[in-house]
């Protein structure tokens, strides 16, 4: 097909998806498929993961690769400049781009944060499986706050949630900390019957979607009045509104306002949290708004990669 196209690739932490365009932003094709983050399943698997995608877009749209214009790809646990090279490479060889086919690598927040405001400006809490904020004040300044992932931070968010339940869960069963029905509920998750089970349970193989998912438990039982659970969520909210509160003090906003959206299934699908996240940043920053996001991480990546391709036609 003799059409010129752009991509934009959201690599999160559990999925990726490919989005394919028009020059004039007509939608092409779209998909999703495993995770991207090489930390998470090394860089054979990110290969692998992009040679599936795009080798089912050429074959779904009949799109020609060296009509391909302009790629942006957004990648979870990606920040050194060796990787974003390793990445770019990647996603050339997989995508079969020829060299003068602009493709940019960057963090995964990066195309979110455009995705939310249509351009590289506000901050942008992100809380899912992992944490993280974002923020630009429009003039090519762009602060991060969070995204440390599970061992070094990810504070919130669904992953930290599960594994403080599950910390308070064996802390009460040694009689360290309160009592909490945790416990039993996470016996129940892992199918197992007695709490030292839960080591190789959770250990053998470690899955940190899996303790990111036990979240949903931890918020059925804070609904129902656990005491223990019901502390993890606050806890939880004040986590993540300090990182949109360190973006705004940090861009020098603190005190003339901006505009903040949350995105991330994890605050999205749970409205005690977010509202409990909205009234601890305002009560810091209130002259800032909380607003929706205008569209998702793959719709960002797409005007970045847009944005690219008018940089290569105007040079």
């Amino acid at each position: 097909m003799d059409q010129q196209w752009i991509f934009g690739i959201d690599g999160g932490g559990t999925s990726t998806r490919l989005r394919v365009e028009s020059l004039e932003r007509k939608l092409l094709h779209q998909a999703e498929g495993p995770s991207l983050n090489p930390r998470s399943v090394g860089w054979n698997g990110s290969r692998k993961t992009l040679e599936g995608l795009f080798s089912a877009m050429y074959g779904t749209t009949g799109l020609d690769a060296d009509n391909c214009v302009a790629g942006f790809a957004g990648v979870a646990g990606i920040d050194r400049s060796e990787d974003t090279g390793t990445m770019r490479s990647i996603i050339r060889d997989a995508a079969d781009l020829g060299p003068d086919t602009n493709v940019e690598v960057r963090n995964d927040s990066i195309p979110a944060l455009a995705g939310a405001f249509g351009e590289l400006r506000g901050i942008l809490l992100i809380a899912g499986t992992g944490s993280i904020a974002v923020g630009a004040d429009g003039a090519g300044r762009i602060i991060r706050s969070g995204g440390w992932g599970h061992i070094l931070g990810d504070e919130g968010s669904a992953y930290w949630v599960g594994l403080r339940a599950l910390n308070a869960a064996t802390r009460f069963h040694d009689r360290r900390s309160p009592q909490t029905d945790l416990l039993g509920r996470a016996l129940a998750y892992f199918g197992e019957k007695e709490p030292f089970s839960l080591i190789p349970a959770v250990y053998e193989p470690f899955d940190k979607a899996r303790v990111a998912a036990f979240a949903r438990i931890v918020a059925e039982e804070r609904d129902r009045g656990d005491e223990v659970a019901e502390q993890i969520f606050k806890d939880a909210a004040e986590e993540l509104a300090l990182l949109a509160i360190s973006i705004a003090t940090r861009l020098g906003e603190a005190q003339s306002g901006g505009r903040i959206a949350f995105t991330g299934g994890f605050l999205a699908n749970n409205e005690r949290l977010w509202h409990d996240t909205e009234a601890r940043i305002l009560s810091v920053l209130p002259r800032h708004r909380i607003v929706p996001p205008q569209a998702d991480a793959a719709n960002g990546a797409c005007l970045l990669a847009l944005a690219a391709a008018g940089q290569r036609t105007r040079g």
